[in-house]
């Protein structure tokens, strides 16, 4: 009779507890050596949202090769962790929570489409084809561990504290584009991918907060066998030497914000987006000009990424002046306005 009990009440226990902990996105995962009885302040006030949330996100994990299921806000707490430095001000970090959770429900939508990588998934965790994300537990371990607590508390607060908040352009969901640095001006979008409609709030915007930044300026300098061999990548790519063995390489045409659109490297009439030659080279942005060194190219950069939207170091920056997020968000997206979703 008492092992009919024993199994009654194992039973019980699995469809009570263990089988809807399974289904909601893994919720689990925030309490892996964590005593939820024993922690106060914003992880408190985050655990405890988090078991109201109902909307789930089909991400597919790229390292680990397999699809999760995520609530929204344990999703954009492991995207604010992976995308944007812990150290950063508060304000920058709900910034960063509000356009990754726009980004998501935006790309996640029925117009969206989803992942076009990942059939089937909303989001994957690549940053070059969706949003970077880790797991918030794993993303402890990489800060030193006298700071963990603390920036964990940071980046869930920064979450709660937004929490279900969006930018919209009227009434819609915006095209949340990011970037590091832009290195002292935002990039306008159709300058960037063509074939884009004019999209009012995505225009370059004058930038004086990122100066912090260590991709603001910098350098690279590469040998000429290496500039050939990186360009080779390229089929049908050979550069043409010149007088003194110099690369033939032209600047065709530059956006408003003086970032290269199009280049020539050889002696084809075939030309090459500025994101194609950043690709080839290795360089951080497409805002770039270079000089011959002797047997070297010297490459002068400015910014990171595609410079589009907001500028991450710039949002940090901001905010260390007195800027809150709202401020931030309306300064890199002009006309556009925070809802809470319904």
């Amino acid at each position: 009779m008492w092992k009919l009990l024993l199994l009654y009440i194992l039973a019980v226990f699995l469809s009570l507890i263990v089988l809807p902990a399974s289904l909601v996105g893994g919720w689990w995962r925030w309490e892996n050596g964590i005593d939820r009885n024993n922690i106060t302040g914003p992880q408190a006030e985050f655990f405890s949202a988090l078991e109201k949330e109902e909307r789930i996100l089909k991400i597919y994990n790229v390292e680990e090769e397999k699809m999760m299921e995520l609530l929204l806000e344990e999703y954009i707490a492991g995207v604010v962790a992976a995308e944007m430095p812990a150290s950063f001000h508060e304000e920058a970090l709900k910034a960063q929570a509000v356009i990754a959770r726009t980004y998501a429900l935006s790309k996640a939508g029925k117009d969206g489409g989803g992942c076009s990588e990942n059939p089937g998934a909303d989001l994957c965790t690549c940053s070059t084809c969706c949003q970077a994300w880790e797991d918030i537990h794993t993303a402890t371990k990489k800060w030193p561990a006298e700071e963990a607590s603390f920036y964990l508390e940071r980046i869930l607060n920064a979450v709660n504290s937004t929490r279900g908040m969006v930018l919209t352009y009227q009434g819609d969901l915006i095209q949340a584009v990011y970037h590091s640095t832009c290195g002292g001006v935002t990039e306008t979008a159709t300058e960037v991918w063509s074939g884009e409609e004019e999209i009012p709030y995505l225009q370059n915007v004058e930038c004086t907060f990122c100066r912090h930044s260590p991709h603001y300026t910098g350098q690279l300098e590469m040998n000429l066998t290496a500039y050939t061999v990186a360009l080779e990548k390229e089929a049908d790519v050979l550069p043409v030497l010149g007088e003194g063995n110099i690369p033939f390489l032209e600047v065709v045409r530059k956006s408003s914000s003086g970032r290269n659109l199009l280049l020539k490297i050889d002696s084809s009439d075939r030309l090459y987006s500025g994101e194609e030659i950043r690709n080839l080279l290795g360089l951080p942005s497409t805002f770039f000009r270079w000089q011959i060194n002797g047997d070297k190219i010297v490459f002068s950069t400015r910014g990171y990424g595609h410079g589009v939207g907001l500028c991450q170091y710039g949002a940090d920056g901001m905010a260390k002046q007195g800027y809150n997020f709202r401020q931030i968000l309306e300064f890199y997206y002009r006309g556009t306005e925070i809802q809470l979703l319904n």
